[in-house]
C-alpha cells in the first residue's frame, strides 16, 4: 500500500474539516500541494510533509508500524519525525490508512 497523493490533493486541496481522534482538538486542513498538507488549529498553523507521510504508510503496509491511530502517534514521533504526530495520525485516519 502506498499513499495515494492524487487522492490527498483531491480531498484536501481546497481545505476540509476532519474528525479528530478522541482527546484531540478539532482540526482543519487548509489545503494541500505536491509536497505538503497544510493544517490549522485554533492556536497554530503547520504542515505535514508528503515524504514523512509516505514513509509512514510504507511502514504500516510492511507491518513495522501499527494501523491503530492512537498507537501510531508515538511510533510516528519516534520512527518518522516529531512533526505533529497526532495531526498526522488524524489525517491518515481520515484518508482510511489507519483504524
Amino acid at each position: 500500500m502506498t499513499l495515494d497523493w492524487d487522492n490527498v490533493l483531491e480531498k484536501y486541496r481546497d481545505g476540509a474539516e476532519i474528525d479528530s481522534l478522541p482527546g484531540a482538538a478539532t482540526l482543519s486542513v487548509s489545503g494541500a500541494d505536491e509536497e505538503k498538507i497544510y493544517v490549522k488549529h485554533r492556536l497554530w498553523k503547520d504542515s505535514l510533509s508528503r515524504t514523512n507521510l509516505e514513509r509512514a504508510i510504507e511502514m504500516v503496509s510492511a507491518g513495522t508500524m501499527t494501523r491503530i491511530a492512537a498507537d501510531f502517534i508515538d511510533q510516528y514521533r519516534t520512527i518518522i519525525a516529531d512533526e505533529r504526530p497526532t495531526t498526522a495520525a488524524t489525517v491518515l485516519k481520515d484518508l482510511g490508512y489507519l483504524d
